[in-house]
């Protein structure tokens, strides 16, 4: 036999098992993606984790136990609700972002995402990108409470705005920390109107709120909660206004900014869920419908009134849509009124 000969046959039959590595490799890999259409088409089929990236007990927590005790038993399976705080709520959104995205791990997000890319410098930036989620759908509304110790005299925002422009550095306000939600409403408003507010940041609404009520700051713009509504109506606090772009239905007589002359300072408080980039759509369809039934639901809708929310409905694309108006607004808002919040 010719060495030729014997090469060619050698080399046949070292084919022969590198053909059934490669079908067996090939098989596997069939039933890997059956299993995992299964899974998908079975979602979900264990519990999932709801993380939200604020302490536990305040209104946000609060807004998202109430949503996950509903979705749950649409979906029909358990809901880990986790709260993750931290810097401003970028920890326990960053820890979403890296999480695998098999619909498993849930954001229940506030409109602080569209404050975060304007929190850090380029050189200390942010781990994730706020667009850079798969948005599922909104959850619900509610607003900030702009608020006054009942001892100023002040009962409104023309009285506010007169005050501070009579006594310039007579006025503070205290907010949930610097950059926050509680913390631009009023200092956006302050530069609109021409008027000077020390702000003084608190580890906490809160803290803040208490401070209000003792006169250590003079105003503050908490989210509606029970015990603001609580403090209004006893005399404890004189609200001036709602950053709503209409009234609260829990706060009938309290105007809006809006309605006040003050018609493009409108900051809603939203909720909405995001999961990590690649979330399979089929996952993200499942909760977007539960969400649809869920806002059609009026005991549901009870349940989130009670909390001060008003219950929405948003298909993902629209969330995406809300999320980079916001951005986009904000940063347009910050360069006009000179506001820095870089770390």
């Amino acid at each position: 036999m010719s060495a030729i000969k014997k090469q060619t046959e050698t080399s046949i039959v070292n084919r022969i098992p590198n053909r059934r590595r490669l079908l067996g490799v090939a098989a596997a890999m069939a039933g890997a993606f059956v299993v995992q259409a299964a899974h998908a088409q079975n979602y979900p089929d264990r519990p999932i984790q709801l993380i939200v990236p604020y302490s536990a007990g305040g209104p946000t927590d609060v807004a998202a136990r109430v949503m996950a005790q509903a979705l749950s038993q649409r979906l029909g399976q358990s809901i880990v609700v986790m709260s993750m705080p931290g810097a401003g709520g970028i920890i326990g959104t960053d820890f979403v972002n890296r999480a695998k995205p098999d619909g498993y791990t849930l954001l229940f997000a506030v409109n602080s995402m569209a404050i975060f890319p304007y929190t850090r410098s380029a050189s200390n930036p942010l781990p994730f990108d706020p667009n850079g989620f798969a948005p599922i759908g909104s959850v619900a509304e509610s607003a900030h409470v702009i608020v006054a110790n009942k001892n100023l005299g002040i009962r409104n925002i023309a009285d506010l705005v007169g005050a501070a422009k009579n006594k310039p550095d007579g006025y503070s306000f205290g907010s949930a920390g610097i950059g926050g939600t509680t913390h631009l409403p009023i200092a956006l408003f302050a530069h609109r109107a021409g008027i000077k507010l020390l702000h003084v940041p608190y580890k906490g609404a809160a803290p803040a709120m208490a401070d209000t009520m003792a006169g250590v700051v003079s105003i503050s713009g908490p989210g509606y909660t029970d015990a603001v509504k609580a403090a209004i109506e006893n005399g404890t606090l004189v609200a001036l206004a709602t950053t709503s772009a209409k009234r609260l239905p829990f706060l009938p007589n309290v105007p809006t900014l809006a309605e006040q002359g003050y018609p493009d300072m409108v900051f809603p408080i939203w909720y909405a869920l995001f999961a990590p980039k690649g979330t399979p759509t089929n996952a993200v369809n499942r909760v977007n419908a539960a969400l649809k039934a869920m806002a059609d639901d009026a005991a549901y809708q009870k349940l989130q009134n009670a909390q001060g929310n008003v219950v929405t409905y948003m298909q993902p694309q629209q969330v995406a849509d809300m999320l980079k108006t916001d951005i986009d607004k904000l940063g347009a808002r910050l360069k006009s009124a000179g506001i820095d919040l870089e770390e």
